[in-house]
């Protein structure tokens, strides 16, 4: 049966364009957007765009300069650490609950996350992104619990926006089931404080490639912000 077709409101569809452009790295980390370009890029009007440009930067995606300039955020080692840390925070409580309350949740949505990583290992960058961010999300949407789950998923478009970039210089960097084997085990054991660790662990490791990877770009004088859109 079809689905009934989704009715989106300009500013919802100028957002939405917006966002991809960021997330998917059309617009390098640090670029200046100009709400003209922006309007004769969209193709819709300049307070259409200018809404866009608001609700990105709600997301942090997009500072401003009061009577200046937008630009998108910048990507550098303080981000990405800070990015990884909430995230941190966020799936590490995630992790300690679903582990104190298992039987009581079930773990359906984990199982079939992780089952969905090895056919996305060798998948296009859209397929590995859906697939990782999709396990991670799956154990926190397991645990019910509404302010977490609604508090993570604003992190979602920053930690996509992250992901992308990183796989924009390093391909398949982490083979997806053995990178996540060990927390799937510790989420699957009941135990919390093992669980709340192996998300620690798992993330700290991130955070250390990534930041790496930024002061290797760095000293090519390839740094996110001096890339091109």
């Amino acid at each position: 049966m079809r689905q009934p077709i989704q009715r989106k409101s300009l500013q919802d569809q100028a957002t939405e364009w917006l966002r991809e452009a960021i997330v998917r790295g059309d617009f390098a980390p640090g670029a200046v957007l100009t709400e003209l370009t922006l309007t004769e890029r969209i193709g819709l009007g300049r307070g259409t765009v200018r809404s866009a440009l608001f609700a990105m930067e709600a997301q942090e995606l997009v500072t401003r300069t009061p009577y200046s300039s937008w630009r998108v955020a910048v990507l550098d080692a303080q981000a990405i650490w800070e990015i990884y840390t909430l995230r941190a925070a966020f799936e590490g409580l995630a992790a300690r609950i679903l582990a104190q309350r298992r039987a009581a949740l079930g773990t359906d949505l984990v199982e079939a996350a992780f089952a969905a990583l090895p056919a996305a290992n060798d998948g296009g960058t859209d397929v590995r992104v859906a697939a990782d961010l999709g396990f991670h999300a799956s154990f926190v949407e397991q645990t019910g619990h509404q302010h977490l789950i609604r508090r993570h998923g604003l992190l979602a478009d920053k930690m996509e926006w992250l992901y992308r970039w990183s796989e924009a210089h390093w391909p398949r960097r982490q083979p997806l089931v053995s990178d996540h084997q060990r927390l799937f085990d510790a989420l699957m054991r009941g135990n919390p404080e093992a669980a709340e660790q192996a998300v620690r662990d798992h993330i700290a490791e991130s955070i250390e490639l990534d930041v790496a990877g930024f002061y290797e770009l760095q000293g090519r004088g390839a740094t996110p912000q001096q890339e091109q859109a």
